[in-house]
């Protein structure tokens, strides 16, 4: 029986910490990556916990406690099953809530009965150890082996069930090892039910097909980093990272030709007609859009990308036409990193990094990164960086003031929710950078042209403002300002 509360305990807290880590995972779709949902799920997983810390206490006053813990495994088991068939339906429903109240009611909805339920096995299993007067010991084994569990629930889902298993087969491992829990304490006493719990493992069967997609969606996956989605609109290929909504869009894959016609993604072609690039530096390769737009119009540009995603590298690979040759070296790696061991200089250094969806690592918007940047540009640099700033653009303002600490010269061509922001590392005028594009758009390309255009008419220099705060590694409140743009722009 030691053996048996020992493993059960093992068991629960392997299962808490592997909801926990695929409570984010099922949230990205639908609410993104920030700060707000992993708070929001952290702390009602920990409130679910202290209930059933609680309930389990009293529960563990009652004279039969397998039947008890047989109870508790059959709720959590029944409750993951309805999960596992409804999960999405339920997601999609408070998506259309707020970022902060529908990621709490999501996590509430899916996780605060099994959590509960797992949680209370604790204390039932502690009294039942401690019935030799040793309750020290009792206490210490439950905790030891529970943790011991959670910490193979954290590297297994982490390093081995998301990645290779994705999100839907994971949360069916949970499912599973809450059964078997189940069977374990019916085997004793009560196997005339078991063909009860067999009926239940017959019909989670049925939750192991994936549900249809939408007949323009080409891809559903994931990846270490993402959860990923192309979208065929007849004449491009979107990617989407960790959303559901198109207007998060990170790639596109043009069929005929390369310009997505004027997103931002054609505006970082006009590197080449502000300073000379003979080499370019591509922090948030993602799909490799602008890649395949420098391989068509500047095909002598040498380019380093940097992707952290491999699983986006290889989708750059098969779905958007961009392969490693003599000019293009692709990296898997962080950005930042990946600034911090390389010594190479660049013309430019072309800066498009979200984690998926709309939020900016907070790293890679913070004086010292632009610093970082600085460092490895040539004398007559340009710096390009794709800024999402919807509704109220509160973003906008303290990232440009951020990066007029490090550069003399800022500028922005808005479009859309978007700005692109360029930098020169030495001061120049808005005329004078104007005067340099409209002499280039003679020779360029006439595909180019429009967008070059474009950017003439709406670009505009930065006035520095002193009362603009600037973010640092130390404070860089960038998810709290997107997350009220968000709400602003009603995104």
């Amino acid at each position: 029986m030691k053996k048996l509360l020992i493993f059960t305990a093992f068991l629960a807290g392997y299962l808490i910490m592997s909801l926990e880590l695929l409570g984010f995972r099922l949230l990205a779709p639908f609410f993104g990556y920030s700060i707000y949902v992993w708070g929001s799920l952290i702390g009602l997983i920990l409130a679910a916990l202290a209930g059933g810390y609680y309930l389990g206490g009293r529960l563990s006053e009652k004279k039969n406690d397998a039947a008890v813990l047989r109870a508790l495994f059959l709720a959590a088991s029944v409750f993951l099953l309805l999960v596992l068939f409804t999960y999405q339906p339920i997601l999609g429903y408070f998506a259309g809530w707020s970022v902060i109240w529908g990621s709490m009611a999501a996590t509430l909805a899916i996780f605060a009965l099994p959590m509960v339920a797992l949680a209370a096995t604790s204390p039932i299993i502690v009294r039942q150890l401690a019935q030799n007067n040793q309750p020290g010991y009792a206490a210490g084994a439950v905790y030891t082996w529970g943790t011991i569990g959670s910490l193979l629930g954290t590297f297994l889902t982490s390093f081995v069930l998301i990645p290779y298993l994705g999100s839907r087969l994971s949360l069916y491992s949970c499912f599973f090892l809450a059964l078997v829990l189940l069977v374990v304490w019916l085997l004793p006493k009560n196997v005339k039910n078991l063909p009860y719990v067999g009926a239940i493992f017959l019909l989670s069967l049925f939750s192991l097909g994936k549900p249809a997609l939408p007949t323009n969606v080409i891809l559903e996956t994931e990846s270490v980093y993402n959860q990923i989605r192309l979208i065929d609109d007849g004449r491009m290929v979107w990617l989407t990272l960790n959303s559901r909504r198109p207007v998060f869009m990170q790639s596109a894959y043009v069929k005929e030709g390369t310009l997505t016609n004027f997103t931002l993604i054609d505006l970082f072609s006009i590197g080449p007609m502000i300073a000379p690039v003979k080499n370019l530096l591509v922090l948030g390769m993602a799909a490799g859009a602008s890649v395949r737009q420098y391989q068509q119009f500047f095909p002598d540009v040498k380019i380093d990308a940097v992707e952290i995603d491999a699983k986006l590298i290889e989708i750059a690979h098969e779905r958007f036409g961009v392969s490693e040759n003599a000019n293009l070296k692709i990296f898997a790696a962080d950005a930042r990193p990946f600034l911090a061991k390389s010594d190479t200089k660049y013309d430019a250094v072309e800066i498009d990094l979200f984690q998926g969806s709309p939020y900016i690592p907070f790293y890679t918007a913070t004086e010292e990164f632009f610093q970082s940047v600085l460092a490895h540009l040539s004398e007559r640099g340009l710096l390009m960086m794709n800024v999402m700033a919807p509704g109220k653009q509160e973003i906008l303002a303290p990232m440009l003031a951020t990066i007029k600490t490090v550069f003399p010269s800022v500028y922005t061509i808005s479009v859309n929710n978007n700005f692109l922001v360029l930098a020169t590392t030495q001061k120049s005028n808005l005329e004078e950078i104007k005067k340099t594009i409209a002499d280039t758009q003679t020779q360029s390309s006439p595909e180019l042209k429009s967008a070059s255009g474009y950017a003439l008419d709406f670009l505009k220099e930065y006035q520095a403002d002193k009362k603009t705060p600037v973010f640092t590694d130390d404070w860089a409140p960038v998810e709290l300002l997107t997350y009220r743009m968000l709400k602003s722009a009603r995104l």
